[in-house]
């Protein structure tokens, strides 16, 4: 007799909440295949090149990133319309992923620049190809996901899936207190993990690339973004910024065991988590939702029904009075409920 009836069946994925056609940041996660940590200095070099590449000609901009040995994080703003591109542009944004296509491949430059040099419906079809692949979210990480499991295959003589099923997506309002809040969270990935006691210290990270950089913070974009969206200078967004930092990522990072010290701070604590401890769990509870930002904008957004990769029907879970009382920034995360 089969016991298949005793294994609950597989529920529907959450929908996500893609804006389309309206600029808007999101935070996106994927991961490898059974977790696998398969990703090395070269592999992760080679994620970061490509990750520039592809969002250079998908005309996306990267706040801020992380890439770990078995999933990468990143915090980017999405273009609501592509805008006007002359033929050289568009050529141009190609050879960034394109330009070491041969010859007889279907989008190879080559065959790229013969389509729009022939003009007619030839050319006009070829622009509509390569600009629809543009300013969306989902076909940015399907290109780069895409194109970085060939690369990993091809060096690594192996085929098949490298990625777990589909990526997962937030929704995070373009504020400074959202942005800050997902971008502390992902740069602090490489703290939580154990790599590193500092942040500036991870190089496959935004923070870490622009510490690392003759540019310095300066160069960061998340930094850029905040100062000239919310009239600050750089200095005080990145010393802010480090701030925050220092207080989300100095509660304890991984480990099962409780070690005395542990034991003994939390008897001391009187059971009662710390700043630094609820800063963290927020900010994790926070990520695994679908949209982030003031309570109007979540519950703008999962109160919507308009089209397939909306929430509809969204039950919108507001964060606890502490966490709003914690950063006075009054930030909450909303989930879709899956019936």
């Amino acid at each position: 007799m089969s016991n298949m009836h005793l294994i609950p069946p597989r529920g529907r994925r959450a929908p996500r909440i893609v804006r389309e056609k309206v600029e808007s940041c999101y935070h996106v996660v994927s991961r490898i295949n059974w977790r696998a940590f398969v990703l090395g200095e070269t592999e992760k070099e080679a994620f970061r090149d490509l990750l520039r590449r592809v969002a250079g000609f998908c005309g996306v901009d990267v706040l801020t990133f992380a890439i770990l040995d078995n999933h990468f994080h990143l915090l980017v703003r999405v273009p609501g319309t592509v805008g006007e591109l002359s033929d050289g542009e568009l050529l141009e944004r190609a050879a960034l992923i394109y330009g070491s296509e041969r010859k007889h491949q279907p989008l190879s430059l080559f065959r790229i620049g013969l389509a729009l040099q022939a003009g007619g419906e030839v050319r006009t079809r070829m622009r509509s190809l390569l600009m629809e692949r543009m300013a969306s979210l989902p076909m940015f990480v399907k290109l780069l996901k895409q194109r970085f499991s060939i690369l990993f295959n091809r060096a690594h003589d192996r085929v098949g899936t490298l990625w777990e099923d589909r990526f997962h997506s937030v929704l995070v309002e373009d504020s400074a207190a959202a942005l800050r809040a997902v971008g502390a969270y992902i740069d602090l990935n490489a703290v939580r993990a154990g790599i590193v006691g500092d942040p500036k210290d991870y190089r496959w990270s935004g923070y870490g690339e622009a510490a690392g950089s003759r540019l310095g913070l300066k160069g960061y974009r998340l930094f850029a973004h905040l100062a000239g969206k919310h009239a600050e200078s750089l200095e005080q967004v990145a010393a802010a910024y480090r701030r925050y930092l220092y207080v989300a990522g100095s509660a304890p990072g991984k480990g099962a065991v409780f070690g005395k010290e542990e034991i003994e701070a939390v008897l001391q604590a009187g059971g009662e988590l710390s700043r630094a401890q609820l800063l963290r769990c927020r900010l994790r509870y926070m990520t695994r939702g679908a949209v982030i930002g003031t309570k109007a904008f979540v519950s703008r957004w999962m109160g919507r029904g308009a089209g397939k990769q909306t929430a509809a029907n969204g039950a919108l879970q507001a964060a606890s009075a502490e966490g709003e009382d914690l950063l006075g920034d009054g930030l909450c995360a909303g989930r879709p409920r899956i019936d």
